[in-house]
């Protein structure tokens, strides 16, 4: 009963009701109820008449089947109606009538028939499966198959068949996609077309995996369409023809792998490909792979990469091999890349347009650089929301081109300092290396080197460490939405130097194939075929649908973090992992990619103490020299002075300009008026009072009472509150946290000694976090002010350091330590 439509229910209901309707109104003296009754089936015998009279006996005889009900129930009715009384026939006939009526439910309904066992409807053999293979997909519901027949062998899968709709109804419009699932077949091996001489309630399907449309053989199709002069893959020829069914998330697809004559190269057109299979490129089904001499086609249902997978510690970390995953290839399996290129070095390069998920790939390479403890420093043209958010787990991180110069400078004077290591040991750099490998990411790379002032200089030193920066672990990684290497020395020993690395190309801004990949990489990605990624996953709808005016406005899916994974001569279709990385300013996800201990890898003391005395270690945003040696000229560029590898002249440190404030925070070392301030600095007294305010509103003075101002750090301050009575919260940089003010309180009173870089190395936080801890610092009176790139004062003796940490602890609500 659960399993009969509701159309059959409802007629089941109206016989019963007529029946019991039967029993009672014929005897009664009730002239609308014959009248209704004598109109019913009146009207129902008049309608198979007009149906006989068209003299088509097919239509005649489903009338017949469905007006059964009423002409037989109206009989009933005028034999009950005409004879007197109630006798005890009536009854029963009426009864009768209904149980006959419902018995002969299917017959009267000729649309339904009732279930059965699904295995007693199938004929067995091929003929069986093919038949229940089209009902369970539902391909076309109330449609069925007929006459059909292997047209190869049967050892051969090929067959044609008849869909057959309902009578009086035409066959729907079938989706060759879904027909080609339930077959598991390329969608190009399936057809359906008009049957000559007949109507539109039959059509014929053809499926065809190992012949294409027409009869023809597959191998006929490849050299009419793509092995021909000027086709896809020109001079190619098949070598093996597969089919694999879908197996988890993985459509099925059928696979060609042909290869040309010896001597040449396989090139892949994918536009031209994708129409000899009848795809479109949008709909990213169609993948084709390249390797020396040899293609291999792959051919999907749909599209393989619409799902992406998110990003893990264990994924990011490196294999036996030298190798992470990066995303997950069109086949399903992991997408790898090198952390090193087949030369050594820690060189590679990504590509792809705003949109295109380059951040996000960005900031899994970071990821995994950390997790193979290699330290990280990034700089891109412009200030990035998203790049910030990673800069709070790496090294180094800033924008700008002075940022950006400052950095290769550094990284080219660490190669001195790495050599003078490397003589130590008795090796260049490998991962028996005293210091850790240093990657520099150049994000924007032509805005950067198209820097009016130090655009030259930066592809001068960028240079320079690609060329040279292998031996001394330090490796350069060029991003943006193209690349322009013609200001770098060498070219061609540049991709010598990257091939076999990091190689990822996202979407990118053309769309003329191989042709634009190759300029969009400038010349990295080598001689590789890539296929054009669209903004979206999208089955174009064909020009006959629009002719028919069928209309779809459903956007497809983006393709965020679709590309290729470029390595040596080779290039794998794949999808990059997924890590949350919002644009609002809302909590990300890399705390889960990243070091689970949370700790950054730097340089070593030995390295950064070489780069401070050099002025190289400061946080690279104060102006490039602008002056030569000799003085002259007023906005002479410093040209690079490079004596040999890496060896630079560091700009002379300026000495600093004493300013009011820095005037009266001298002064001040007690609880002091503000006429006694006025008096032992040298500035107007309206100057001096300004100045006062400045330094209160900074917390780097504290104001006692009204006119009296005492050092941020002094006792009195202590009984400091707010309006309401209550000790007022102290304000932090953004992104300290106060456990971490009172670790660098520790660190710098014990040791008195207040540098910058001291604290990262020990702290194992950026080197951006930990000036604003000694801001923090500076603002309790703990530390001095900054003066360059020297130490910072220590303010507080190791005497009174346990009292200094239990006031901070207080104030940050923080336990006590044990």
């Amino acid at each position: 009963m659960s399993k009969m439509p509701m159309r059959a229910k409802a007629e089941m209901a109206a016989y019963g009701a007529s029946a019991a309707t039967l029993v009672y109104v014929p005897s009664m003296d009730a002239l609308p109820a014959h009248a209704t009754a004598a109109a019913v089936s009146g009207g129902c015998v008049w309608w198979l008449y007009r149906k006989v009279k068209t003299r088509d006996f097919r239509r005649t005889i489903r009338t017949a089947q469905r007006v059964l009900g009423p002409v037989t129930g109206g009989a009933v009715y005028a034999a009950a109606a005409i004879v007197p009384g109630r006798p005890w026939w009536e009854p029963a006939a009426a009864l009768g009538w209904g149980a006959l009526m419902t018995a002969a439910l299917p017959v009267t309904r000729s649309t339904w028939t009732p279930p059965t066992d699904a295995s007693a409807t199938y004929p067995p053999g091929f003929r069986g499966l093919v038949m229940r293979l089209w009902d369970d997909a539902e391909v076309a519901p109330e449609t069925r198959l007929e006459n059909i027949e292997q047209t190869v062998s049967p050892q051969h899968p090929d067959f044609t068949a008849d869909i057959v709709a309902p009578i009086g109804k035409p066959v729907p419009r079938i989706d060759l996609v879904d027909a080609a699932a339930a077959y598991g077949v390329p969608v190009a091996c399936v057809a359906v077309d008009d049957i000559p001489g007949t109507g539109p309630g039959r059509l014929r399907l053809t499926v065809a995996p190992t012949t294409r449309r027409g009869g023809g053989s597959i191998e006929d199709m490849w050299a009419d369409k793509v092995a021909r002069p000027g086709g896809a893959i020109p001079g190619s020829e098949i070598v093996r023809v597969e089919s694999f069914p879908a197996t988890g998330d993985l459509p099925a697809r059928g696979m060609v792998l042909a290869q040309v004559e010896p001597g040449e190269v396989a090139r892949i057109n994918h536009g031209q490909l994708c129409s000899a299979f009848g795809v479109e490129p949008e709909e990213l089904r169609l993948v084709a792979e390249s390797r020396g001499r040899e293609a291999l086609v792959t051919l999907y249902e749909s599209a393989p990469l619409k799902a992406s997978r998110r990003a893990t510690r264990e994924l990011l970390t490196l294999d036996a091999y030298g190798r992470y995953t990066i995303g997950t290839a069109h086949d399903g399996s992991d997408a790898k890349v090198h952390m090193q290129s087949a030369a050594g070095t820690l060189h590679g390069f990504l590509v792809g347009v705003t949109g295109s998920g380059k951040t996000v790939t960005l900031a899994l390479m970071c990821a995994a650089w950390a997790l193979a403890g290699l330290a990280n420093w990034v700089t891109s043209a412009r200030p990035d929301a998203q790049m910030s958010a990673v800069g709070r787990h790496i090294d180094r991180q800033g924008a700008g081109a002075i940022f950006t110069w400052w950095m290769l400078k550094a990284a080219i004077a660490l190669m001195d300092i790495r050599g003078e290591i490397n003589a130590e040991v008795g090796h260049d750099f490998s991962g028996h290396s005293p210091y850790p490998g240093l990657v520099l990411v150049l994000d924007e790379f032509n805005s950067l080197v198209g820097d009016e002032r130090l655009g030259d200089e930066i592809a001068h030193m960028t240079d320079v460490l690609a060329r040279e920066g292998r031996k001394f672990g330090i490796g350069i990684v060029f991003a943006g939405q193209s690349l322009n290497l013609s200001k770098l020395g060498g070219e061609a020993s540049l991709r010598d130097q990257v091939q076999g690395g990091i190689g990822v190309v996202l979407r990118i801004a053309s769309s003329s194939g191989g042709i634009a990949a190759r300029q969009a990489t400038g010349g990295l990605a080598g001689d590789v075929d890539l296929a054009d990624i669209p903004d979206r996953f999208n089955q174009r709808m064909s020009l006959m649908d629009r002719m028919h005016g069928v209309t779809d406005d459903v956007p497809g899916d983006p393709t965020h973090g679709v590309g290729h994974t470029v390595t040596g001569s080779g290039a794998t279709m794949m999808r990059s992992l997924y890590v949350h990385l919002p644009k609002d300013g809302s909590p990300d996800g890399l705390g889960e990619i990243f070091p689970e201990h949370g700790g950054i890898n730097t340089l070593t003391d030995r390295e950064t103490d070489a780069l401070t005395e050099l002025a190289l270690w400061h946080d690279w945003t104060m102006p490039p020299p602008s002056k030569n040696d000799k003085g002259d000229g007023e906005d002479a560029a410093l040209p690079p002075q490079f004596t040999g590898i890496g060896s630079f002249t560091p700009p002379a440190a300026k000495p600093k300009t004493r300013t009011v404030k820095d005037k009266i925070l001298d002064v001040v070392d007690r609880q002091m008026t503000a006429k006694e301030i006025r008096q032992q600095v040298d500035a107007a007294a309206g100057t001096v009072r300004n100045a006062l305010s400045d330094l209160v509103a900074d917390g780097r003075l504290l104001q006692v009472d009204h006119g009296v101002y005492a050092p941020a750090g002094h006792h009195a301050a202590t009984a400091q509150h707010d309006g309401q009575g209550q000790p007022q919260q102290p304000q932090l940089p953004e992104g300290v946290d106060g456990a971490l003010v009172v670790e660098a309180a520790d660190l710098i009173i014990t040791s008195q000694f207040g540098s910058q870089s001291m604290v990262q190395r020990k702290l194992r936080v950026g080197f951006a976090l930990a000036g604003r801890l000694l801001e923090a610092l500076e603002q309790r009176g703990i530390v001095g002010p900054a003066d360059g790139s020297k130490a910072r004062d220590v303010l507080v003796t190791p005497n009174a350091q346990a009292d200094v940490l239990r006031k901070l602890r207080a104030d940050f609500a923080l336990a006590a330590d044990d």
